[in-house]
């Protein structure tokens, strides 16, 4: 091989592996990471530390037994994704409740929400004479005074984890062998 078709070879290799650090890791990184956050969500809990079940759950009131943080919708869940970047990848959830969830706090009663708790107290209550715990508990939320606090325990979905960790090495060193086993190509390996 003469000099300058060494030279372009040794771009060539260099243009992919920079393909492979810069589109191909952070796509795979990306979707695994997803994934696991994602099935974190139907097992109920962070990589085997469980959360702590809502007070209604608690209380046996309340519609289908979904667990912790998941809905009919699974709409915080499903919210959850990758944005892969230039060697790197975000994993983030944009939806406005996310936070409070992911890491605990207090939020605001509000007119709004008292009025949402009055109409489930209506809803659970029906004809009964007598409150069953549901009704119950929807009139003391709709007694909490605008502007007190309502405490959200954390139940983490997103953040560091030596899970995650292990999951992102797996990929990169496994795509890297591949680069360097197969002549350093970054054909598809999986």
């Amino acid at each position: 091989m003469s000099a300058p078709n060494l030279q372009q070879e040794v771009q060539k290799k260099l243009q992919e592996l920079l393909r492979l650090t810069n589109r191909v890791l952070p796509v795979k990184v990306g979707k695994a990471v997803r994934d696991s956050v994602r099935e974190n969500f139907r097992k109920g809990g962070f990589y085997g530390t469980p959360w702590q079940a809502p007070l209604r759950t608690q209380l046996g009131i309340g519609g289908p037994g979904y667990g912790p943080l998941l809905s009919g919708t699974n709409h915080l869940m499903m919210s959850t994704d990758y944005i892969p970047g230039e060697g790197r990848v975000i994993i983030q959830n944009t939806l406005v409740y996310a936070p409070i969830h992911n890491d605990g706090g207090s939020i605001t009663v509000t007119a709004k929400m008292k009025g949402f708790f009055w109409a489930q107290h209506y809803k659970a209550r029906g004809d009964a004479k007598e409150l069953s715990t549901e009704a119950q508990f929807w009139r003391n939320m709709a007694l909490k005074k605008v502007g007190s606090q309502i405490k959200i325990v954390q139940r983490q979905f997103l953040g560091e984890h030596p899970e995650v960790n292990r999951i992102v090495s797996e990929i990169v060193n496994k795509e890297l062998t591949n680069f360097i086993n197969n002549g350093m190509s970054t054909r598809r390996s999986d």
